[in-house]
């Protein structure tokens, strides 16, 4: 990965061992999503497939800002610190496309992309994007970190285990769990790369505040976007929702040539 490959070793003299407890103490701060009643309803069976198109929904809507606020991060600290804004950069490329495995996915269940995605975003995915904004464009750019390792660190603890419940315990066939399987992969890598730049700011006292910050309240919000694809799942099964499944014809070609335009088509060929 390039962005783990531009941060390791400069880490300001930080080795394994304390790269090591910085994560394991933001990573204390997630039990807003512990807490979350999706992974015992997961666990348990009480989930459908109606559930998982409102997760590829919310995450989709999420992931397809990513590389915008992260480029105008960059841009911002472009001066005032290269290091950083060079982190920022090599992220963004890497997060380009990554929603159109969520579109992949909800192609591959049957469903017409464009009438699951319609509409905005529930305040889950909608209270990180904002945030990351302001971040980006007015707050401080450095608690940008925080939302990186929250979400890179629920990469690597939850996705291939939730793509492997899935594909065992709902039927949801592996062909439709690109977007969890990549990330899970991947993650693990952007997590490295997050703690190791985190690791730059760790001894400066406020700096650091603000990246705490950012984790937990990107915690708060994802607990939240899990809670929305609950609630829009329960009222896509009892139709409160007026969900209609609606088969695409025609996203198929237009989706593999967008994938491939972005240079996901080799991910998405190793998870299959």
């Amino acid at each position: 990965m390039a962005t783990t490959g531009t941060v390791r070793g400069k880490t300001d003299g930080r080795g394994a061992g304390d790269i090591a407890r910085l994560i394991d103490d933001l990573r204390t701060h997630r039990s807003y999503v512990d807490r979350n009643p999706i992974f015992a309803r997961l666990a348990s069976g009480d989930i459908t497939r109606f559930h998982y198109l409102a997760y590829l929904r919310e995450t989709y809507h999420l992931i397809k800002h990513t590389p915008k606020y992260l480029t105008i991060a960059a841009d911002r600290v472009a001066d005032s610190d290269p290091r950083l804004s060079a982190y920022f950069r090599n992220f963004a490329r890497e997060e380009t496309g990554h929603e159109l495995l969520c579109v992949r996915d909800i192609d591959a269940l049957g469903e017409n992309p464009d009438a699951i995605l319609s509409g905005d975003p529930n305040p889950g995915a909608w209270g990180i994007v904002m945030q990351c904004y302001f971040w980006a464009g007015h707050g401080n750019p450095v608690a940008l970190l925080g939302d990186a390792f929250a979400t890179e660190e629920l990469g690597v603890a939850q996705c291939i285990e939730a793509a492997k419940l899935l594909e065992a315990n709902y039927d949801i066939p592996r062909r439709a769990t690109n977007f969890l399987r990549v990330h899970g992969s991947a993650d693990e890598g952007h997590l490295e790369a997050a703690a190791r730049t985190i690791a730059w700011y760790a001894g400066d006292r406020a700096q650091y505040a603000d990246i705490v910050y950012g984790t937990k309240m990107t915690y708060r919000y994802y607990s939240q976007l899990f809670t929305d694809v609950l609630e829009l799942g329960d009222d896509w099964c009892t139709g409160a929702s007026g969900f209609s499944a609606q088969p695409s014809l025609s996203s198929r070609g237009r989706l593999g040539l967008a994938i491939a335009a972005t240079g996901l088509d080799f991910l998405v060929r190793v998870t299959l």
